[in-house]
């Protein structure tokens, strides 16, 4: 996907600064810091607009769309970027959108003093809250819950450090962080958009961070696979580097492949936003990129050979990074059941 002149500057203020800010010596250092939240460091990166991207210009975003936004997350997974920005473009996404009630809280994203998450409830209804593997859970979290509340629907926000909230963290193989989160009384969290206008604002958001996940992997995996291709070229056996061997060639062709077909994927469902077939497009490109992400990362790794099983080579970074990302969300069974589901109804409406 060839990119524009204003959309190669995003992508290229993107790499600078990632790689600025540490790149992979980050990514490594800031795993083994865990659960510790690099506040200096999103600060940053909400003053350069990119947790904005999708918000209007009048409430102080970018006013850009979600081809910009997975421009964006493609750039800043090629580093392995600790912070996964898809949870924070997609909150700023909805809270635009629910208007003057979510207004205090979308200029605290905009500022980088929280870091928001939607997140999908079955019922709102009960005072209590059980939720499980909610994601990038810190102390300056703010949680948007989406869900039915007594026949209707309504978004809440409830902040991590609200009252009563109580959270078990959880390590995942990447440093980041999913969390059990308890919360026996959430009648005080604050509404912030009900009725139907605000659940398809908040089915929006969720696909948003969809693509932006998708988006996220196809940097991750480009970069693993460009790391691959230059180590090919230096190691030699038997005199010659092994690139020249067909039958690694054959297995690398394989990767190229799996890594072009998800980037197209990904920004064919970003041209379906905003259309009818916006839900299952990007279930979609989720479904498809957590699998080849997977593939190919695994693929890096034996093509490195030994190497690239110890803990000190790099390449075993994009790997676990792609186990957590690709799991986000549903994993790829969860999006291929979404997409399943959606082509299912808008089959049911098109008959």
């Amino acid at each position: 996907m060839t990119a524009s002149g204003d959309e190669q500057l995003i992508v290229e203020s993107a790499l600078r600064f990632t790689e600025g800010a540490g790149g992979l010596r980050r990514a490594r250092a800031r795993r083994d810091a865990w659960p510790d939240f690099d506040g200096a460091v999103w600060r940053q990166m909400a003053d350069l607009g990119w947790t904005g991207v999708c918000v209007s210009a009048e409430r102080g975003g970018l006013g850009l769309g979600v081809r910009e936004a997975c421009l964006l997350l493609e750039a800043v997974g090629r580093s392995l970027t600790p912070e996964l920005l898809a949870p924070a473009i997609a909150a700023g996404y909805l809270l635009d959108r629910l208007g003057e009630d979510a207004a205090e809280m979308l200029a605290a994203l905009l500022e980088g003093d929280v870091a928001a998450v939607p997140v999908p409830v079955a019922d709102l209804s009960s005072p209590a809250l059980h939720l499980e593997n909610v994601p990038d859970w810190y102390d300056c979290t703010l949680l948007l819950l989406g869900g039915s509340y007594r026949g209707s629907f309504r978004v809440r926000a409830l902040s991590a450090a609200a009252p009563g909230v109580r959270a078990q963290p959880i390590e995942c193989v990447d440093g980041s962080v999913l969390a059990e989160v308890h919360c026996d009384d959430a009648s005080h969290a604050r509404v912030v958009g009900s009725g139907d206008a605000a659940r398809s604002a908040f089915d929006a958001a969720l696909d948003v961070m969809r693509l932006g996940y998708a988006a996220y992997l196809v940097g991750l995996m480009d970069a693993a696979f460009a790391m691959t291709l230059e180590y090919m070229k230096t190691r030699r056996q038997f005199g010659v580097p092994i690139g020249s061997f067909q039958a690694l060639q054959h297995r690398t062709a394989s990767c190229y492949v799996d890594i072009r077909s998800t980037r197209a994927l990904v920004f064919e469902a970003c041209r379906a936003f905003a259309t009818e077939r916006q839900a299952w497009a990007s279930a979609a490109a989720k479904a498809r990129a957590s699998a080849a992400a997977l593939r190919v990362t695994k693929e890096c790794i034996q093509l490195h050979g030994a190497i690239g099983f110890t803990d000190e080579h790099d390449i075993g970074l994009y790997l676990k990074r792609a186990m957590a990302v690709a799991a986000r969300l549903g994993g790829e069974v969860g999006s291929v059941r979404r997409c399943v589901e959606h082509r299912a109804h808008d089959s049911e409406a098109a008959g």
